[in-house]
């Protein structure tokens, strides 16, 4: 038996959290086209006959702006230091130098590095993709460089069979129905989130968080949840932007969530959002702390 811990790493919008959903086989964290969605690290597991990995994903690692960036920031570093084995993923349509940036912090750790180029679905000649893998190869000299695409589901079966060849003999980490780290009130409150965020991304970009109030059982119904939820910004004309014309913004993102949350749960959902302003709460760390960035 083989068991291990590998962190995901990358500059944000790089494809992490997609390739984690589909190595794991299902959706560990939410995805969006947009960068810097995710501010958690998360784990999720694969285990078979064979072997157990232990997938952290992580936030894009990125220029601290704020008291959140500098948690998720410290969230990449651990990771980098304590997992067993390092997924770098870059994206093959835009290397830069943030990305050697993060190379060269990731080579200094003297881990087993994997270097996974993803996105490839979007380059064209498929042979630019060599001399990118010829540059990083000369720069760095990781183990090995996969070209992939995790969109499309293409060679994410070589990211999986070389990370399981780096990987020790070793007892399971966790046993085999344990999928994923994130409680389940924070699952939903990142599905509400990811909703969110694909209505208003272009005129509220990172400044919205979840707060989950209460989540029981119907008085009347105790098979369908309640579920109370705040969606936070961080000023008064972002919040006007969220609930949109006649309440119609706040509707969608709503609706949307509220049937995946209850594909999640298994059971009819009640879900009433409400939008609310904490001025200025990413660079408040008792703020974030409440909505779980840093403790998870």
């Amino acid at each position: 038996m083989k068991s291990g811990t590998v962190a995901v790493v990358g500059k944000p919008n790089v494809g992490k959290s997609t390739l984690v959903n589909v190595l794991v086989g299902h959706k560990v964290s939410i995805v969006s086209r947009h960068p810097a969605t995710t501010r958690f690290r998360i784990m999720g597991v694969k285990t078979t006959q064979d072997y157990q990995i232990v997938f952290v994903d992580t936030p894009g690692y990125e220029k601290v702006r704020h008291k959140l960036g500098e948690i998720m920031k410290d969230n990449v570093i651990a990771a980098i230091e304590e997992c067993d084995l390092i997924l770098a993923v870059i994206d093959a349509s835009r290397y830069d130098s943030e990305d050697r940036e993060i190379l060269e912090r990731i080579k200094k750790s003297e881990k087993n590095v994997i270097v996974v180029i993803n996105k490839i679905d979007r380059i064209s000649p498929r042979e630019k993709v060599l001399s990118l893998i010829e540059y990083v190869n000369k720069e760095f000299g990781f183990l090995e460089m996969i070209p992939c695409s995790a969109l499309k589901g293409e060679n994410v079966d070589d990211v999986e069979k070389t990370i399981v060849k780096y990987l020790q003999e070793g007892e399971k980490l966790f046993p085999p129905e344990f999928t994923d780290s994130l409680p389940q009130t924070y699952k939903i409150s990142e599905i509400i989130r990811e909703k969110a965020f694909e209505q208003v991304y272009q005129e509220v970009p990172h400044s919205i968080a979840v707060e989950i109030e209460e989540i029981k059982p119907g008085d009347k119904n105790p098979d369908m949840m309640v579920i109370m939820a705040n969606i936070i910004v961080e000023k008064d004309n972002q919040k006007r932007i969220v609930i949109g014309k006649d309440g119609e913004k706040l509707k969608v993102i709503g609706t949307s969530a509220r049937k995946e949350i209850e594909l999640l749960l298994g059971k009819k959902v009640y879900l009433q959002l409400k939008v609310k302003t904490i001025e200025n709460w990413r660079d408040r760390p008792d703020i974030s702390g409440r909505f779980g960035y840093g403790s998870i």
